[in-house]
Formats: C-alpha cells, structure tokens, sequence
C-alpha cells in the first residue's frame, strides 16, 4: 500500500461532509463504520432517515460501483427482500466523482438507503431464525440468476477457485502451517472439481452474518442484505460455503448445526445437488482458511484496518479444525436437510 494516500485523521469527515452539502444537498452528521477496502459513514439527518454514504478505495473502478448498485435495484425489483437502493443527487445522479483540492486522487462516491436492524454478527441466531436467514439467501441467489451485468464476469480475490495459489502466496502463522496444507490439499482433491463443475451464476459473494440485518420483532426477521461489494461470476456451492463458514461454532461437538439450519432454509429457494451438498463441508473449512490469510494480508498491508479485519476473522483458524475434523457430520446434516 501507497502510505500516501492514508487520508489524515478527520480530514476526509470534514471534507465529506461539505460535498455531501454542495454535492447531494445533504446536510449530516458523518459516522465512521468499519469496512474493508472503502470508507464507509453513517450519515444521521435532523428530519429524515439515515443514510449510508460511501467513498470508494482510490483504485475503485467506476464499473465495480456501478455492478453493486444494479445488483442491489435488481434485487429490489425482483424479490421483496430488503437491499438498500441508490440516493441521487438533485440532478439523479446514483454515482459521482469526488475531485479534491491539493492534488488528491479523485474518490468516487455514492449514497444509499440505511436499513433498520443490527447484524446478525452482534446476536446468535436461533435454528430457525437461521432458517429464515437461509431461506433469504436461496432467494436473493435465485433472483441473481437472471442478473447479468458485463462487470459480474471480474477476478475477485475472494473467489474460492484460487485458494491454492493464495496459499501459496501468504504464508500462514506457524501453528497452522499443517492445517493450512490439509484444508487446501482436501479443497483442491475433493471440492474443486464438484464446484467447478457445477452450477455458476452472479451471487451475493459474501452473504455473511455481517452482512445480513435482522430483528426479532420484525416480520419476517431478516431486515436487510447488505454490501454488494463482492458480487461476482462464482459457483453457487462457494457462495453457500461463505455463509456455512460464518456460522461454524466450534465450542460444540457438532459444530454445524446452525449451518444446517442455514442449508435447509437455502434449499427451499434454491436447488442444490447432492454431490455438491457432500462437498460443502469441506468448501466451508476452505471459506475459513481463506478469510484467515486474506485478513492477515489485509492487515499487513493496511495497519489502520486491522481492527476490523481481525474482528472479522479471529475465529476462522479454529474453526477450520473444527470443520475438517467433522466432515461427515456436515455431510450427514446437509443431505438431510433436502
């Protein structure tokens, strides 16, 4: 990473704050949220509902901005599940180019509707909660099968296909050497060929408990899918794999029973076939390794984001043990859930 283009502290906010005035003709108060790669603010208004303003990563292609928003506005259309939709400006722009005084690069930036509800990563899901989660997922995947857009077909750090040559490239912390190699040696023998031989389609990317927003009392529970970020051209078992991965709970002898929860409420939206159900187990534990040497990269690369990185991460080595040293029980619990 370029340390020059860390922005200094506050100066980005106050900044911001102005162009949103003369830019979007709102007038807010800017809160900083954690995000991987953009600048992410909560922005509060005194008459009207919050909203949620982002200035992309300087490298950020205009095309990337523009796949997440019509992935969003295409799920908004197709389905009744919850997304935040673009803000424009008074002249009805969804995307604009933020050029800043004193030789800075240009930030593009974009604002969109804030969701009510808390992240599922603030509170466990019960199993049928889990369900119902699941069930969303099937959906938004279902819906995202006829999205076509030409920047979904991009190469994505994130897509499970290159887990090898990432493993190859970031060297894991000493005491996971060993189960680095095996997930990735069982990944590679036993998932690859299934997923890449199976169904592929634009998919969410990272349908994560961080990235879904609920509350009890809501119908329905789940309030919101957020960050489009990842979406991609990617098999559907990996897309599965990301969200099994998160609700791995390795404290417990069957470490995948609210991921089963999860599978079974995805089956009834969304079609899986058996032989790609057996290998998701071992596609999760995969999910995991990969998170773990991503993150440590990330916050290598970038010391300001290491907080929220880890925070995303610090389970991911065990639960990968936990996940590998129980297949069969994963494997037990997905085909029943068809």
């Amino acid at each position: 990473m370029d340390r020059q283009l860390i922005e200094p502290p506050g100066r980005l906010e106050h900044e911001l704050g102005e162009y949103l005035r003369e830019r979007y003709a709102i007038d807010a108060t800017l809160t900083r949220l954690g995000s991987e790669r953009d600048e992410t603010y909560r922005a509060s208004l005194a008459s009207a509902e919050d909203l949620i303003v982002k200035v992309c990563a300087f490298d950020e292609p205009r095309d990337l901005v523009e796949l997440q928003l019509a992935a969003a506005a295409h799920l908004a259309r197709a389905t009744t599940v919850p997304v935040p939709v673009a803000v424009p400006t008074p002249e009805g722009r969804a995307i604009t180019r933020w050029e800043r005084s004193g030789g800075l690069p240009v930030r593009i930036v974009y604002v969109i509707s804030c969701l009510p509800g808390t992240s599922l990563a603030e509170r466990w899901p019960s199993p049928e909660q889990a369900e119902r989660v699941g069930a969303v997922h099937g959906e938004v995947t279902s819906a995202l099968a006829d999205f076509r857009h030409p920047a979904a077909a991009r190469q994505l750090l994130w897509d499970l296909s290159g887990l090898a040559e990432l493993a190859d490239t970031i060297t894991p912390p000493r005491a996971q050497t060993r189960l680095a190699a095996h997930v990735v040696s069982h990944f590679t023998r036993f998932v690859l060929p299934v997923a890449e031989g199976g169904a592929r389609q634009v998919v969410h990317g990272d349908y994560s408990v961080h990235n879904v927003l609920a509350d009890p009392a809501a119908p329905g529970f789940v309030t919101g899918v957020i960050d489009f970020g990842d979406v991609h051209i990617a098999p559907v078992l990996y897309d599965l794999a990301v969200a099994v991965s998160n609700l791995l709970d390795h404290r417990l002898a069957d470490p995948w029973s609210l991921a089963s929860a999860h599978v079974r409420g995805f089956l009834s939206a969304r079609n899986v076939p058996p032989a790609e159900l057996r290998a998701l187990g071992a596609a999760a534990a995969a999910r995991c390794v990969q998170r773990a040497l991503i993150s440590q990269w990330r916050a290598t690369a970038d010391p300001t984001r290491t907080e929220y990185v880890q925070e995303h991460s610090r389970h991911d080595w065990v639960r990968a043990d936990a996940a590998i040293q129980t297949l069969g029980t994963a494997t037990e619990h997905f085909l029943a859930a068809t």
